[in-house]
């Protein structure tokens, strides 16, 4: 449902002053950083009298070999001596045939045999080695892991940026389809479990897809989806100021005047044109987006920045999808509001 409450919605769409979208805004001077609000609930393993810890992926291989996800250092430890990975319900440790045993509560598992792990459990790889438990034996989490250093990167309201949220070369999210995706440079690609990325730095980073999220997420209870959302936008007549909230129920998410929110307001308001037009659902709010950076009068980096820290910060909200705030059509350069229920006012 889309609402507006401007006096010409397709006059003020055309007309976009320079210093709305500048980035050096009175109200964007003002806004402090984005910290997130929600704790992030990630599977960890925890090594017991170190207090050394790791997040987990979906599967997980553990082993002395440098491809390995967890890469332990004892000796009596196998090239890939184990994996412990997520079957939908629970967490489990499979052996990989290592010549020194995998332990669970100190029972030997035999080559190829698995057991389930639930918090407390005590699991060792060889017979003398540390103590490893779960620590949080949540679900996986999308996340990505430096493939020389081990540095971990995790998602934010399923939202994946690297090398790091201030810096995003990449961005990785699953589609309202289902489908996972990569993007650089503001273009969409397919992506596939365990791929290495490399961002510009030339690091290289391995991508764990949480498997257990494959197919079209739902909108169950607790979950705060973007196609949910009812996003208000508050905007000054001469457009200096653009404040945003965001209704989800009952939940209010104030998302404060930002700079990043005017692309957000333009793209608003190809939605309700369309709309009133009688475009249809699938067609409505498309923008190409050569078209969009010239009516803000940005460069396609600067664009890719505001799509950025506006996802970042839905996320940090809580937000499950927080990517889906701006729909990409692959190999076309458009984008879209991915919310639907838009309310435009200006006094």
């Amino acid at each position: 449902m889309l609402r507006s409450t401007e006096g010409s919605s397709a006059a003020n769409f055309a007309q976009t002053p320079t210093c709305a979208i500048s980035g050096l805004s009175r109200s964007a001077r003002v806004a402090g950083p984005i910290r997130s609000r929600y704790r992030r609930v990630v599977a960890t393993f925890l090594e017991r009298g170190t207090g050394r810890s790791h997040p987990l992926p979906a599967r997980c291989v553990v082993g002395r070999a440098p491809a390995c996800d967890l890469v332990l250092t004892e000796k009596t430890v196998s090239g890939q001596h184990a994996v412990v990975q997520w079957t939908g319900t629970e967490w489990e440790v499979r052996d990989l045939g290592s010549r020194n045993g995998t332990y669970v509560d100190d029972m030997k598992l035999t080559a190829g045999e698995a057991r389930p792990l639930g918090l407390g459990v005590r699991l060792r790889f060889g017979r003398a080695g540390p103590d490893w438990a779960l620590s949080d034996a949540s679900g996986p989490a999308l996340m990505a892991i430096h493939v020389e250093s081990g540095e971990t990167r995790q998602a934010e309201g399923g939202y994946l940026a690297l090398p790091d949220p201030q810096q995003a070369d990449l961005c990785v999210y699953q589609s309202t389809q289902g489908a996972w995706i990569v993007e650089q440079a503001g273009e969409p690609s397919p992506l596939e479990d365990r791929a290495v990325l490399a961002t510009d730095d030339g690091a290289r980073w391995r991508i764990h897809l949480p498997t257990a999220l494959a197919g079209t997420q739902q909108d169950t209870a607790g979950i705060v989806l973007v196609a949910g959302l009812r996003l208000r936008f508050f905007v000054t007549r001469d457009e200096e100021h653009v404040e945003l909230v965001a209704l989800a129920g009952e939940r209010r998410l104030d998302l404060q005047a930002r700079a990043h929110h005017y692309p957000l307001l333009v793209l608003a308001r190809q939605r309700l044109t369309d709309r009133a037009a009688g475009v249809p659902e699938g067609e409505e709010g498309w923008l190409r987006q050569d078209e969009l950076t010239r009516m803000l009068r940005m460069d396609d980096n600067h664009l890719n920045i505001c799509i950025h820290r506006a996802r970042t910060q839905l996320g940090k909200l809580g937000v499950h999808d927080a990517a889906a705030l701006v729909e990409r059509r692959s190999g076309s350069r458009q984008l879209r509001l991915g919310a639907r229920d838009v309310d435009v006012t200006t006094p």
